[in-house]
């Protein structure tokens, strides 16, 4: 597997360290020492296990007796899975949380709030055991049955949408693009579009604007990492003619992406900052972003702006050596000792 190593942009980093750094900025990472290293093999519990066999055998007869869509059969479906989880039957853990969303769905409509603890419980069960395209298809699914980030804005939609934002992220960190081009360009205008709407939403602003605006920054490091590399290949023009990366203009929308990327940036930074003007954190991220793009002058100014304002920031100074960073410990490939 191709190994990540991501640097995280700290406010004030010395100018020698960050210069030409050929990475993307902003993406959140997991240093390697704070990962769990692998446990010895568990014991399963025989009882669990029974446990496990014995509700599953009560689920049957709830089933041939009531029915397989009866309403009364969601809670034991959860209950079994929750058991199968515990006793580390993932497979069947799954199957059961499945049956379960498909039951609710049957009996309490498409958008019914019964799916949410069930998608929860899958998610954490993806998660544990580090199956991303089905955590993807999940969060996905969570994301469109908590409204799609359309407004009105509800905390259990916004929150969906950052789960389904990160882990979208985190997939496109180490896929090639070509491949995913769709992907992509969907994400980016759900993302962009959705975060300009909850900035310049009164109601949720405040709390929500910020986590937003950052997630969106760091797609578009990533982009700009991304972009240069598939943008700037000479064969693009003439061996690329894949509609779905062209404008209505008939440019590619990679070019056409690339090329905005900075006022772009720019934009959504100064939102935040009208938001919440006094905010340290986003004038270093504007300042982040001015210093990405070799703009040091006005990088500097903010910085000096976001000390006056945090007296708590420790003076810059020069890392001793790239740290070895991560971004997510479930979907990362364990190294063979």
């Amino acid at each position: 597997m191709l190994t990540r190593v991501l640097l995280a942009l700290v406010s004030l980093t010395s100018a020698s360290v960050i210069a030409d750094t050929p990475v993307p900025f902003g993406v959140r990472v997991q240093p390697l020492a704070s990962m769990p290293t692998d446990p010895a093999p568990a014991q399963i519990d025989a009882d669990l296990l029974a446990n496990v066999d014995a509700a599953e055998q009560a689920v049957i007869s709830m089933e041939q007796r009531l029915g397989p869509y009866h309403p009364d059969l969601t809670a034991p479906l959860v209950d079994a899975a929750h058991l199968a989880t515990q006793s580390g039957e993932i497979a069947l853990a799954a199957s059961l949380y499945d049956r379960a969303l498909h039951n609710a769905r049957v009996n309490d409509g498409l958008y019914g709030d019964q799916q949410l603890p069930i998608l929860r419980g899958l998610l954490d069960l993806y998660l544990v055991s580090g199956d991303r395209a089905a955590f993807e298809e999940r969060a996905a699914y969570q994301f469109r049955l908590l409204g799609s980030g359309v407004p009105p804005f509800e905390t259990g939609e916004l929150q969906a949408a950052l789960e389904f934002f990160d882990v979208s992220l985190d997939a496109l960190l180490d896929v090639a693009w070509e491949t995913r081009g769709r992907d992509v360009l969907r994400l980016h205008d759900r993302f962009e579009s959705m975060t300009e709407e909850v900035c310049a939403d009164q109601s949720v602003n405040r709390d929500w604007c910020e986590p937003f605006t950052f997630r969106l920054g760091r797609f578009y490091y990533l982009l700009e990492y991304k972009l240069d590399v598939l943008v700037d290949d000479p064969r693009f023009e003439s061996a690329f003619r894949d509609t779905e990366w062209q404008s209505l203009e008939r440019e590619p929308r990679l070019d056409v992406l690339q090329r905005r990327l900075f006022g772009q940036g720019e934009k959504l930074f100064e939102a935040l900052l009208t938001v919440d003007a006094d905010n340290p954190a986003a004038l270093s991220a504007l300042a982040d972003w001015y210093w990405f793009y070799r703009k040091r002058d006005r990088a500097l100014e903010l910085y000096r702006q976001a000390c006056a304002l945090r007296r708590t920031v420790s003076p810059s100074g020069a890392l001793p050596e790239h740290p070895k960073l991560a971004y997510e410990l479930a979907f990362q490939e364990r190294p063979i000792r």
